[in-house]
């Protein structure tokens, strides 16, 4: 029975009102109405756990009830089924509702914000069934899309799907990454135990008598290197600053500048640090960049060092590009724009010490095309919604337009003309070991030289560092030094054995510690392989898996490991490789053989192209140097090309099947198999799926395995239509089992065994027995951090002699022309 409470503001609000006792439950009743475009999604458990998506549409809150939340990947479908409109107070509702009420339960108020429509009035796309929207929160970002599905049933369902653009992920990890509330930063338990919100809760920061206390150090967030600007809306570009990374802290009367490694640099900036005094504010924490400007207005990073070394700083300024702390408050969950908003607010004087950063919002590709015409080291892209995460963050993007490291000095060629040295020797770090990549021969003053020439024969040795990579590499006649400094370099590119080419010096690095002789030496980096050789893993601490923090030499590490089992999958077969240059976040399929690619690479012509095998181990280390994350193979061997080894079946669910199912399905199918005369494997995927691996003896063509998979799929399909589905297309498979049959075309490719996946958890496609399928909760049960099997699980695998039975052909033919139904 409704109470009496106050007068519902709308109609469309009869259904809400009448489901509830607003004397017993706190919900409000919507006598209260405000304009905006709110979107909302609070996390309810009630008697079914569930997602409630709710946008401000004509009055009210249009909502739907997501049962396995909103997902960021664009492959999952998420079910949503319309209910009842709510009042727009209900934005802000977060506590109990009363067991016994409807809907009784948590309601934790999940997210928060505001959104844009992209087809039209929201209202008219709401009643044709598709409504497109762009969202602006924390937690939802980018563009989505709420299509109504054609059913039966008399629940109106909906799907909502993640629209693929720069916010899009690759997992549907959204709602395990977050689970407190975006308002209060509570959780479940918190509200059921009636606590108040953290911020509530928090104990004030103990003040100074002069005001607030200067902030602590915090780690920076940084960039991720990536090849082009990011072509979709919601960015903010800024120019890439070439000087020192630094953070500058006032509060208390007093200012500090910490460098990106937290070292405190404040008596090498005297008159940045008069001007921080003089900003308007109790306290603040501000990040930015201090340069040195040339006379075309460009950073110049060889004048930034000079003036430091030269205890001249002022010509030096501080870009302020971020603020973390003000007035005691901490703004990094603030959107990027209203925190540069108030950045702004409080740096005004654009002609002094401190200035802050300009901006344009998207159009990176102009601002990069001017950038590198005028000399400018690149731009960075930042997320204008996103919040400020220390560490490597997708958030934000450099992009830059001449290449640039930060190396190690670790020797000098002697100069046979009375100089100093001719040249110094770099090397990069790998964790505890060092690798040489060339010598530095041009981009020194003739004051540097002799400032240097005097520490370099005092620290000389020579014998070269322990465990030294690419040692062989040394030129005749070098010394060496005991430690090594810090210096910045730019160069033209990498050559295939990893040397730097036209490296040029541009100055000592001291904003980070100098490097000290590591204590304990491990082996430099590079794959040993069965042949005896090695292949260097150049940039073997690059972070390939930025959220997992796995590395390039781990992954060169993991095919090591399993080269081994992996070695008989690779054996005659050509392989494509999904390459990671950067990171997992752009990838590549490659086919062909890179300029470059010599060891244990195989260059097969087929017809007009000219494709790449991989031999065992010393193929796998080569394609892990270049890049390569997975390893995906041909069905048959390149010898016979028409000719399969194997028949291959993937079974990809939506994403509202469980993997339980899938496994039943897989047992079900290699079931059907085994009556026909085929015996089958199952492998994991590293995704979704499950792949079911039939060996078979190389007697048919392709053609006729092609046209039994087919045939099979759309007969199973057939018989249990509403679990299976032949076709790929997105609408016929919501909640059911797409069994991929297509990977059996010719020169289609499948998945290896013991194949990284390029996707965030790091995961591998592993080789199992039915029997150690079935315990497993996941597809993505195996990562790189789990050891390999010590023993091939499929000892058989290649031993199996079968093909596919005459009848089994014979039948598939005739249901294939039509003469079966």
């Amino acid at each position: 029975m409704a109470s009496p409470r106050a007068a519902k503001a709308s109609p469309k609000l009869d259904r809400y009102a009448a489901k509830r006792d607003f004397a017993k439950t706190p919900e409000p009743l919507g006598a209260k109405a405000r304009s905006g475009r709110r979107l909302i999604v609070q996390h309810h458990l009630a008697s079914h756990d569930h997602y409630d998506f709710r946008l401000e549409i004509d009055g009210v809150l249009a909502s739907w009830a997501v049962p396995k939340g909103p997902s960021a990947n664009p492959k999952d479908k998420r079910l949503a089924v319309r209910t009842e409109d709510h009042p727009l107070d209900y934005a802000s509702f977060e506590g109990l509702i009363p067991k016994g009420q409807y809907g009784g339960g948590t309601v934790v108020l999940w997210e928060s914000t505001t959104y844009q429509p992209l087809n039209g009035d929201p209202g008219e796309a709401l009643a044709k069934g598709e409504l497109k929207i762009r969202a602006n929160g924390e937690r939802l970002r980018g563009d989505w899309v709420l299509v109504r599905m054609a059913t039966r049933d008399a629940r109106e369902n909906w799907l909502l799907i993640k629209e693929r653009d720069s916010f899009a992920e690759k997992d549907d990890s959204l709602v395990r990454r977050f689970t407190d509330s975006v308002a209060t930063r509570r959780s479940h338990a918190d509200i059921e135990a009636g606590k108040a919100s953290r911020q509530a809760q928090a104990k004030p920061k103990a003040r100074k008598e002069s005001g607030f206390a200067a902030p602590e150090f915090v780690p920076p967030e940084l960039c991720t290197l990536v090849g082009a600007p990011p072509t979709s809306a919601g960015w903010l570009i800024e120019m890439k600053y070439d000087g020192y990374r630094l953070q500058l802290a006032i509060g208390g009367g007093e200012a500090r500048i910490y460098t990106r490694a937290g070292l405190d640099w404040t008596k090498k900036f005297p008159r940045l640090i008069d001007a921080a005094r003089a900003l308007k504010c109790r306290n603040a924490l501000i990040d930015g960049e201090g340069v040195v400007f040339d006379a075309k207005g460009i950073t110049d990073f060889a004048a930034l060092v000079g003036a430091l070394e030269a205890g001249d700083a002022r010509e030096i300024l501080f870009i302020a590009f971020d603020l973390l702390t003000l007035d005691g408050e901490d703004l990094r969950r603030l959107p990027l724009i209203e925190r540069k908003q108030k950045l702004n607010a409080l740096v005004t004087d654009s002609s002094g010490a401190l200035r802050v950063a300009d901006y344009v919002a998207d159009r990176g590709a102009e601002v990069f095309e001017q950038a590198t015409r005028a000399g400018a080291e690149g731009i960075v892209a930042k997320r204008a919604q996103g919040a400020y995460v220390s560490g490597r963050s997708r958030d934000w993007l450099k992009i830059k337009a001449a290449r640039r490291e930060d190396v190690l000095i670790i020797g000098y060629m002697p100069s046979s003309t009375g100089e100093a040295f001719a040249s110094l020797l770099a090397a990069v770090e790998n964790g505890e070991t060092r690798t040489y990549v060339g010598r530095i021969g041009t981009g020194y003053s003739e004051a540097l030289k002799k400032r240097l020439g005097p520490f370099l024969r005092k620290g000389a040795i020579k014998q070269p560092p322990a465990g030294l990579g690419n040692r062989e590499k040394l030129p005749d006649g070098a010394m060496f030094l005991a430690g090594a400094l810090r210096a910045e370099v730019r160069f033209g590119g990498w050559t295939g054995d990893a040397q730097m080419r036209q490296a040029r010096f541009l100055g000592m690095r001291e904003d980070r510690p100098f490097a000290a002789k590591p204590k304990a030496p491990r082996p430099p980096a590079k794959a040993q392989d069965e042949e005896g050789g090695s292949t260097p893993i150049t940039h073997p601490d690059r972070v390939v898996f930025p959220d997992d923090g796995v590395t390039k030499r781990e992954i060169a590490d993991h095919y090591s490991k399993v080269a081994a089992l992996m070695g008989p999958h690779l054996d005659g077969r050509l392989v494509s490789i999904v390459r990671a240059p950067d990171t997992i976040a752009e990838t590549f399929f490659q086919r062909h053989p890179l300029k470059g690619m010599t060891r244990g690479i195989v260059a097969v012509d087929q017809g007009a192209e000219t494709y790449m095998a991989l031999r065992g181990g010393p193929g796998l280390q080569t394609a892990a140097q270049f890049g390569a994350v997975e390893i995906h193979g041909w069905l048959s061997r390149y010898d016979e090309p028409d000719r399969p080894d194997r028949l291959i079946f993937d079974l990809d669910p939506d994403p509202a099947v469980a993997f339980g199912e899938v496994k039943s399905a897989a047992k079900y199918l290699a079931a059907q198999l085994e009556a026909i005369g085929l015996t089958s494997y199952p492998m994991v995927t590293g995704g979704k799926g499950v792949h079911i691996i039939c060996p078979i003896d190389r007697s048919l063509a392709t053609e006729e395995v092609e046209m039994f998979a087919r045939v099979f799929a759309q007969g199973l399909s057939a018989e249990m239509p509403q679990r299976f589905v032949a076709s790929m297309s997105n609408a016929r498979r919501a909640g059911r089992i797409f069994i991929d049959w297509m990977r059996n075309k010719r020169a289609a490719t499948a998945v290896l065994p013991w194949s990284l996946r390029a996707r965030p958890g790091a995961t591998i496609a592993v080789p199992l027995t039915w029997k150690t399928l079935a315990p497993l909760a996941s597809s993505a049960a195996f990562t790189i951090r789990d050891k390999p099997a010590a023993k091939n699980p499929w000892p058989q695998f290649f031993a199996k002699q079968q093909t596919i039975p005459a009848r089994a052909l014979s039948f598939a033919r005739k249901r294939d022309a039509g003469g079966l139904s």
